[in-house]
């Protein structure tokens, strides 16, 4: 049951169509881990946040540096040296107070339970945290919305094999090789903020989806891509792989 304060903070969402009171009552319940306080982490916890997510969980060991301030807008310059994930949480709740937030000084690694968890907003910067956070959704059952952004390239999607044997899994459709990748961080290949920001908005719209509008169709299952060059965005259908090592077994 939603109180006075609640109606009034959260007025402009409840009052839209099919969202309801329902639906806010709905993300104040949910439990959200995301991985990477930085580019895509902060305005995914920042929007979380505001939106009434009732319980954030965030990791990062980094500290914040002159650099990342060109994306990670929850970090200011008088935060330099200081823990992100831990930044990132206070700014967090100086917008919504009322919620629970937890920030955890370390990356995310397989130790870490994410049983409790409702979904998990990946927006770590390297192939071994995504392959394993793909893994662990799958083996549990869990949401999985990832993004990934450099230079001025995004893309982002919604992963849900676990819940849906039909759906492809992340490993699916960027299997493992030992080939060497292409360098997709920023801290080698540069990024434009702005492409941060809005693959991290896509993210958490996708999260309200997922959680309060469920009779509107998933995004599971495909893949967008934004050329933030040609304002343009591809919307990929995405087929599941038979001999998937994660999601075919």
């Amino acid at each position: 049951m939603l109180n006075e304060n609640d109606l009034h903070r959260y007025a402009r969402q409840i009052i839209i169509q099919n969202f309801d009171e329902e639906g806010q009552e709905k993300i104040l319940k949910t439990k959200c881990l995301i991985v990477g306080a930085g580019g895509l982490g902060c305005p995914v916890a920042l929007y979380a946040a505001a939106a009434g997510f009732g319980h954030i969980e965030i990791y990062d060991e980094d500290l914040i540096e002159t650099t990342n301030l060109n994306r990670q807008i929850a970090h200011q310059n008088k935060d330099i040296g200081l823990n992100k994930a831990e930044n990132l949480a206070e700014k967090c709740l100086s917008i919504n107070p009322d919620i629970y937030l937890k920030p955890h000084k370390k990356n995310f690694d397989k130790s870490t339970n994410i049983n409790s968890f409702d979904l998990v907003f990946d927006c770590s910067d390297n192939a071994g945290t995504k392959y394993l956070l793909n893994y662990l959704c799958h083996s549990f059952k869990k949401i999985l919305i990832s993004g990934s952004a450099v230079q001025m390239e995004g893309q982002f999607s919604v992963w849900k094999s676990g819940v849906n044997k039909n759906l492809p899994c992340y490993e699916c459709v960027f299997p493992k090789t030992k080939e060497t990748a292409p360098i997709t961080n920023c801290r080698e290949a540069g990024i434009i903020g702005p492409i941060t920001g809005l693959i991290g908005c896509m993210q958490v719209n996708e999260a309200i989806k997922e959680i309060a509008l469920k009779e509107y169709a998933s995004m599971a299952g495909y893949l967008f891509l934004y050329d933030g060059l040609l304002q343009n965005l591809d919307k990929i259908k995405l087929s599941k792989k038979d001999n998937c090592l994660v999601c075919s077994t």
